[in-house]
């Protein structure tokens, strides 16, 4: 039976500096942190949690990313060069060229692993800002997988153009971070629309976040369902060797209130995911990022 994999994620930010948005304050921080593992775990879904941290992030609430961490919650590194304390100068990270931008994901994923007590694989670019030395930069660090494409999007003022960008897993080139190649590292993408975008805007493809208004959205979740529906066929069509759907959203939703629509929206997606799935006759796998690169490595997949 084919598997899909399913994994929902949040990245964990620092509060508002005025420029970049961000949860309210650390209070609301930690409680939608919470409050997330918590709606995963009553969905059956903890093996499918993952928690993408901010190095500052970690440092600031470092006992509740210990204890998740201590709990088995799969915690992997988030860097946005413009806010890291530690950076020698903001910059977007896909600005930088291959040394400066190596010695600030060293930096990064030092203290994360300073924080929770055990290496850090994964990582997953602020804005998606990268370039073609970051897979590579990343790798020779140590890390295994990245969440990092965000295939369809062409934004060059953060330094994130990913159009033509291959949106299914895959070992990308070291030469060009758009196209399968020979890297060891694995490249996990958040699930996009293919043809569907956020309110009609080519270069934001409609991905599936907690956040996402209400109206947006549609009707039970209509056009969640319609990424989902279009993503599992292409994946098909296309032979893809793992096949996945990966959502996110972030630490500044109230998912423990059980009124809010943000919390609804992580609910439909997770469900209607494993509806969607269930119906097409593959098997349905909650699973932890690192579980999805096993499986590449397993069958040998591009």
């Amino acid at each position: 039976m084919q598997k899909v994999f399913f994994n929902y994620s949040i990245d964990c930010e620092l509060p508002p500096d005025g420029r970049f948005g961000g949860p309210a304050n650390w209070q609301v921080a930690e409680e939608s942190t919470r409050g997330f593992v918590e709606v995963m775990e009553a969905l059956g879904l903890r093996q499918a949690a993952t928690l993408f941290v901010y190095p500052d992030v970690a440092r600031e609430q470092k006992r509740l990313y210990r204890e998740m961490a201590d709990a088995g919650i799969e915690i992997a590194l988030h860097l946005h060069g413009m806010r890291y304390s530690r950076m020698a100068q903001p910059a977007w990270l896909g600005a930088l060229d291959y040394d400066a931008q190596r010695e600030a994901l060293r930096r990064a994923k030092e203290d994360l692993e300073d924080v929770i007590g055990q290496p850090c694989l994964g990582y997953r670019a602020c804005y998606a800002s990268a370039n073609h030395h970051t897979y590579p930069a990343l790798e020779s660090l140590g890390f295994t997988w990245a969440s990092t494409s965000a295939s369809g999007s062409y934004k060059p003022d953060i330094y994130a153009k990913w159009a033509g960008g291959w949106p299914f897993p895959y070992h990308p080139s070291r030469q060009n971070k758009l196209i399968p190649g020979d890297m060891a590292l694995y490249e996990i993408p958040n699930t996009r629309g293919i043809r569907i975008c956020f309110e009609g805007d080519p270069d934001r493809p409609l991905d599936m976040r907690a956040e996402t208004p209400p109206a947006v959205a549609g009707p039970d979740g209509a056009l969640f369902r319609a990424v989902i529906e279009e993503n599992l066929t292409e994946m098909e069509r296309r032979d893809q060797p793992v096949r996945a759907l990966i959502s996110a959203s972030h630490n500044t939703n109230p998912y423990a209130d059980r009124a809010s629509f943000q919390r609804q929206n992580l609910v439909r997606v997770c469900e209607l995911a494993r509806a969607c799935v269930a119906a097409r006759g593959m098997e349905f796998v909650p699973a932890r990022f690192l579980d999805i690169k096993a499986e590449a490595e397993r069958i040998g997949a591009f």
